[in-house]
């Protein structure tokens, strides 16, 4: 099972005329299973960046899950009362209607949660329904299945990274996870790569947050890099591989040793079946 992870594409703020075209080819060229998209799709949630980004998905492997990230959401500039009252209109318009997306193949399961809110100015916002649609949602797949939780705000943050912003309420968010089965958790919006496994009360799951895709909106230390993971479940082990852009051969290359965790230590206590 090979699922792509890909983040922050901010259409309006493209690195280059190239780097969308040549992200289709590469995620096609992969063979994967799925595509997963963790928000972010537009700069500015103008309409012309969700058109661009509603092209780019038509592009894509397919099947595909994508939801919002804060940057979805219309700005407080330009409509207020939209901003207050109907945040992710245009988003539900042009992209999907869907905001908490899920789908149930053989053999994979992903949920998506939006963390991405009106009220909110960068930081995203976990509910106490959300930890009731995990357990849920994921509970009822099939033991094996690989399963993939979807936030666009990362729910913690690693000393590495301490000044970044995280969900609110993100650590019941990865308790929930971890209690129903939760394999891999991705997350985006730091538009900075980072994996790493979570402990929790003896359990693990793996923590993938991809970089941005394909815009210049990067943050140091990453600064000039485009992203995404291949996240590859093994009969043994899950791997989280790193492709980042070469702008001279127009090619995402692997980067590095994949992160890569044994199967039967990500040991589950599924407490609500």
């Amino acid at each position: 099972m090979r699922v792509a992870h890909i983040s922050d594409p901010h259409f309006g703020r493209l690195v280059s005329a190239d780097i969308q075209q040549d992200l289709v080819d590469c995620l096609h060229t992969h063979g994967c299973d799925a595509v997963l998209v963790t928000g972010d799709l537009s700069q500015r949630a103008r309409r012309s960046e969700f058109r661009a980004a509603r092209k780019f998905l038509d592009a894509i492997p397919q099947p595909s899950l994508v939801i919002p990230g804060n940057h979805d959401v219309h700005a407080w500039w330009h409509h207020p009362e939209l901003r207050l009252f109907n945040p992710l209109r245009r988003y539900k318009k042009m992209i999907s209607r869907e905001l908490e997306p899920g789908i149930s193949i053989p053999g994979l399961a992903v949920l998506g949660i939006n963390t991405a809110h009106g009220l909110t100015i960068k930081g995203g916002r976990c509910t106490l329904s959300h930890l009731d649609r995990i357990r849920t949602f994921f509970v009822e797949q099939l033991p094996e299945t690989f399963k993939i939780l979807l936030v666009h705000h990362p729910l913690s943050v690693p000393e590495e990274f301490s000044g970044l912003d995280a969900a609110r309420n993100g650590k019941q968010v990865l308790t929930a996870a971890i209690e129903s089965g939760v394999d891999v958790v991705c997350a985006g919006h730091w538009h900075l790569t980072h994996t790493e496994i979570c402990d929790i009360s003896g359990s693990s799951l793996l923590i993938s947050i991809a970089g941005t895709a394909t815009s210049n909106r990067w943050r140091v230390p990453q600064q000039g890099v485009n992203s995404w993971n291949l996240i590859e479940k093994k009969t043994e082990s899950i791997e989280i591989h790193v492709y980042n852009y070469d702008r001279n051969s127009r090619t995402f290359k692997v980067k590095g040793t994949p992160l890569s965790v044994a199967c039967q230590s990500m040991v589950k206590y599924d407490r609500y079946k």
